[in-house]
């Protein structure tokens, strides 16, 4: 029994590893095929085996995402950086490129300011602040089920801003229970409360630099460009468009699922704030307040992000087994898209791929955004964020009427808003599992915010340049 249990445990591994070598081979036979059809520099054909091998890894998981993004960083060393001068690698176009220039984005500002993110976050789960803050919230917004909906897409938004979308979720999730015990099986509403969450939670995640993964890779590669977009001023352009989409959503989810008759709903139960939730919101409060002032103390937000986990750490708030449950490979798939922007641009492969895209379409901008929204809905948006954002920036910086800044935010945008499956998202993930909805009540609303998210960000970034915000 034993026997067969080890080999019923070893054929995915078998299976994962030979998916793995396949696609490093098809990384490779790719690289060297257009190497020699476009007359490309060595180390633009290094660089394209790496994105093709990278991208097939990252939407295949044949190993974890994490696991790619260092092996991106370890490939740039070796290919580009070639710190041994093996004569072999022929990158004598570039100019020496010392290896640690590659091993620079796993300390990007960026990494810490998510790194301070996701202790404030771990520490307001573990002191219950999110439960008593969303319970009371609940309660300020009334008892209708109108009322009740909007609470609900209201309360996950303010968290998502802050705290993972998928810890939103999870939370909101187990909260909204108790509501759904009013409403009775077989009413749409229930379907409208539970779609309520994973869609406010991915727009909520657009606010803030540090809500979600694909507004860092924006930052950090806009950073390399020397375009600094600071705290307050990202949740000042990103405001409008936020509210504008959670009001769509608002009136989507009532018109389609509205109850046949009036409900009256049970306020969620309040929990007693304890001290420890106290401290943790004073820190919380004084932290917000220092990132939305950098330009006023002139402290950059990714040192500010060390104020919470040095107090948290250092006064026990967060012990050592909780710290090193942090999510480290969600930093490490950030470090992993920050390095594959830089190494296509150190590699000119970015300039390459320009070449293929229609820049003489007056509807570009257009055509990259709607590029990101449809395969964001079918892979992470962090993916889709890595792959697409790096190129728009560089087609950005050779065409005079496209914004580098509109660009990279409007694309993390695109990839927070690409929610029109149960994969498309792990908010969406954990929602239908709920068993609640279907992939078909996905499909239709999430389709209809995507397609407005698309036209309204399009519109918006447009109007932004045209009134000289960049």
């Amino acid at each position: 029994m034993n026997d067969d249990k080890d080999i019923s445990e070893a054929k995915p591994t078998v299976t994962k590893f030979l998916l793995f070598c396949s696609i490093i081979l098809t990384g490779l036979l790719v690289a060297l095929e257009v190497t020699k059809r476009l007359q490309l520099q060595p180390e633009a054909g290094y660089m394209l085996g790496i994105l093709v091998a990278a991208a097939l890894l990252w939407s295949t998981e044949a190993i974890p995402l994490f696991a790619t993004s260092l092996m991106i960083i370890g490939a740039q060393i070796i290919l580009l950086g070639n710190p041994g001068n093996w004569g072999f690698i022929n990158n004598n176009s570039i100019p020496e490129i010392p290896y640690a220039e590659f091993l620079s984005p796993i300390s990007d500002p960026i990494i810490i300011l998510f790194l301070g993110g996701f202790i404030l976050a771990r520490v307001g789960v573990k002191a219950k602040v999110d439960v008593y803050l969303s319970a009371v919230l609940l309660r300020i917004f009334g008892l209708s089920a109108q009322r009740t909906l909007l609470g609900v897409i209201c309360i996950t938004t303010l968290f998502g801003m802050w705290i993972s979308n998928t810890a939103t979720t999870a939370m909101m999730v187990t909260l909204t229970g108790s509501l759904l015990a009013f409403v009775p099986h077989g009413n749409s509403f229930r379907k409208g409360l539970v779609l309520a969450i994973p869609f406010s939670a991915n727009i909520g995640g657009i606010m803030t630099p540090i809500s979600s993964p694909p507004n860092a890779i924006a930052l950090g590669l806009l950073h390399q460009e020397g375009a600094y977009i600071n705290f307050l001023t990202w949740m000042i352009i990103m405001l409008p468009l936020a509210l504008v989409l959670l009001g769509i959503l608002y009136f989507l989810l009532w018109f389609r699922y509205k109850p046949p008759l009036p409900l009256r709903m049970t306020p969620i139960e309040k929990k007693p704030f304890t001290a420890k939730g106290k401290f943790v919101v004073v820190i919380f409060s004084l932290t917000v307040l220092m990132w939305l002032t950098d330009s006023i103390h002139g402290i950059p937000a990714a040192v500010v992000a060390l104020f919470p986990v040095i107090t948290f750490t250092a006064t026990g708030m967060l012990s050592a087994k909780e710290f090193n449950r942090i999510e480290w490979n969600i930093l490490f798939i950030i470090a992993g898209g920050l390095s594959l922007g830089q190494g296509m641009n150190l590699s000119g492969l970015d300039n390459v791929l320009l070449g293929f895209l229609p820049v003489e379409s007056e509807w570009i901008v257009l055509i990259i955004f709607m590029a990101t929204l449809v395969l964001g809905t079918f892979m992470s948006n962090t993916t889709t964020a890595i792959l697409f954002i790096p190129v728009a920036i560089s087609l950005a910086q050779v065409m005079d009427h496209i914004q580098m800044e509109a660009m990279a935010m409007g694309l993390a945008v695109m990839a927070a808003s690409s929610m029109a499956l149960p994969i498309s998202t792990p908010p969406n993930a954990i929602a239908y599992a709920t068993n609640e909805l279907t992939v078909k009540d996905f499909a239709i609303n999430g389709s209809v915010i995507s397609i407005c998210s698309m036209f309204i960000t399009y519109g918006y970034f447009s109007l932004l340049a045209a009134i000289g915000i960049w």
